[in-house]
């Protein structure tokens, strides 16, 4: 399947940078770290499971999102054949001689460092993001009991509430007080006219930390990957998709839109 998913990855030029190209280079930098880590302990184990399972189902989301820049693909390709060669040495040259990664024997070049500037939260964020509206559209569809779907519409929440779960996010780290995580919120003079909402979520995520996402991204960010992602939706889907900033619709829908989880409607 490797060696299959590499000639498929061979076929792919391009030079459009996209987010899924930020994310692809984040999560790869960010396996390489933890392997070095693993490895101080000698845990083989870690190395395996991350190379030849999480960072093959990587790249296969990258082509499914329609990922194509040839450069990043490179680089990426470059660390993976190296973080094969201790396990399966043979395969890993075999790869490296398809796309001629590295330019001498990968088992004489030099073992992957993580560059920590390339590892870019927002950008894993955005993709789970992603995945999360792909599963929520499936349950949409189920709960709505269409067959065929015409459209979906996906609505971005209202620009106010990735302030408000900014503040809870850093606030619930220091106390769980919810009178203590309401002053702080109703301090901030952006937020006071939204009081009504605000008694109403705030307890909610207090309550359930689960719905706070790891990391806030702002509503243009969850726009720009949603709309890259549509395209890809929408051929798994069969039927248009469409973006909408929560904040210019009048849908009740668009209400339900958290940071973190959109708003969606299927027709």
């Amino acid at each position: 399947r490797i060696y299959t998913l590499c000639e498929e990855l061979r076929q792919i030029k391009g030079t459009k940078k996209q987010s899924i190209d930020e994310w692809l280079l984040s999560r790869v930098h960010h396996h390489v770290r933890a392997i070095n880590h693993a490895l101080k302990e000698y845990d083989l184990r870690e190395l395996a499971s991350i190379t030849y399972f999480t960072l093959y189902d990587d790249l296969r989301w990258y082509v499914r999102r329609g990922g194509s820049d040839t450069k990043v693909l490179h680089e990426v390709l470059d660390i993976w054949v190296k973080l094969m060669n201790p396990i399966t040495p043979h395969l890993s040259e075999e790869l490296n001689e398809l796309g001629k990664y590295v330019k001498v024997l990968v088992s004489a070049s030099s073992w992957p460092i993580s560059e920590e500037k390339k590892i870019a939260p927002k950008a894993e964020a955005g993709e789970e993001l992603v995945k999360a509206t792909r599963e929520s559209m499936r349950n949409v569809l189920k709960l709505a009991k269409i067959d065929v779907p015409k459209k979906y519409t996906l609505f971005i929440a209202d620009r106010w509430l990735y302030k408000l779960f900014e503040i809870i996010s850093t606030e619930i780290k220091v106390t769980h007080n919810l009178g203590e995580i309401m002053r702080r919120v109703l301090a901030e003079e952006t937020l006071k006219e939204k009081g009504k909402d605000i008694s109403r979520i705030v307890p909610a995520l207090v309550k359930d930390e689960s719905k706070i996402p790891p990391v806030v991204i702002s509503p243009e960010e969850e726009f720009k990957v949603m709309k890259e992602a549509a395209g890809m939706l929408e051929k798994e889907f069969g039927c248009i998709v469409e973006v909408v900033l929560g904040e210019e619709s009048s849908h009740p829908k668009a209400r339900t839109a958290m940071p973190g989880k959109v708003g969606i409607v299927v027709e």
